[in-house]
């Protein structure tokens, strides 16, 4: 069938804000704070006036269930390598994502499962959990966008690599009863290696996460891979030390629905 009998769904653009009310505390966006990414080694650490920015890849397997709903699993991975898009960070950061959700084509996405990991080199330095997140799909011709939003939770974090503006550790608030909070903003998403093999690395991470392939060609419908960029910003709530982090990473569901000629 022509390309013409498709209609494209796709969430290929994100722009998501989030925003968290923690009890008793009002969030104000945390500026000019400072990020080590080496934690003790001999590099300095690097002021972060405004964001971090990321770029990376995904890869989403699409099972659909019928009326135009979908399950999906998603794995991806994205390095950072500039705070304020100048200012580059040395070593960079390593990030991994595995996720997991259901939606609607032309509705709404509910993301039930995710994990983050951070790494400097091969020393991985936080974890988080999901706490919650959704989005929208919207329909386009050209570059159809779409709204996410996560929460994320720190499960883990290492001393010496983040720190506020005042460089209190923020190690040191992930067991505190709030703890440690972080929220997705901001990310493009567009396909890339269509007609293709995914990418071996994304392949050899999906299977360690969920299993076996249903298909390994990339046909954008139920096996997607994406390019992805954006940038990530703090907040912290005050007087507490709770920190929320707006991070674009994903892209996360891309779906083309097939029509009648």
């Amino acid at each position: 069938m022509a390309m013409s009998n498709f209609l494209k769904k796709s969430l290929l653009g994100v722009a998501a804000s989030t925003a968290l009310m923690a009890s008793g505390a009002a969030h104000a966006v945390l500026t000019n704070w400072w990020l080590d990414t080496d934690g003790a080694g001999a590099a300095a650490a690097v002021q972060v006036n405004q964001y971090v920015d990321l770029n990376g890849q995904a890869l989403v397997q699409n099972t659909f269930t019928g009326g135009g709903n979908f399950n999906f699993n998603e794995v991806g991975f994205f390095n950072s390598a500039l705070a304020d898009s100048s200012t580059p960070l040395s070593p960079i950061l390593n990030s991994t994502f595995v996720g997991t959700g259901s939606g609607n084509v032309g509705g709404s996405l509910s993301f039930l499962t995710g994990t983050l990991n951070i790494f400097s080199g091969i020393t991985q330095i936080a974890s988080f959990d999901l706490v919650t997140g959704s989005g929208n799909l919207q329909a386009g011709t050209v570059l159809p966008n779409g709204a996410v939003s996560f929460i994320f939770k720190a499960t883990s974090l290492s001393a010496g690599y983040f720190f506020d503006s005042g460089m209190t550790d923020l190690s040191t608030v992930v067991s505190s009863p709030e703890g440690l909070l972080f929220g997705f903003a901001t990310t493009n998403a567009i396909p890339i290696n269509t007609g293709n093999q995914a990418s071996a690395g994304l392949q050899t991470q999906y299977v360690n996460e969920f299993g076996a392939l249903a298909q390994t060609n990339v046909d954008q419908q139920n096996l997607l891979q994406l390019s992805n960029n954006g940038q990530f910003q703090l907040q912290v709530p005050e007087p507490a030390s709770l920190a929320l982090l707006g991070l674009g990473l994903v892209g996360l569901a891309s779906v083309r629905r097939r029509t009648k000629a």
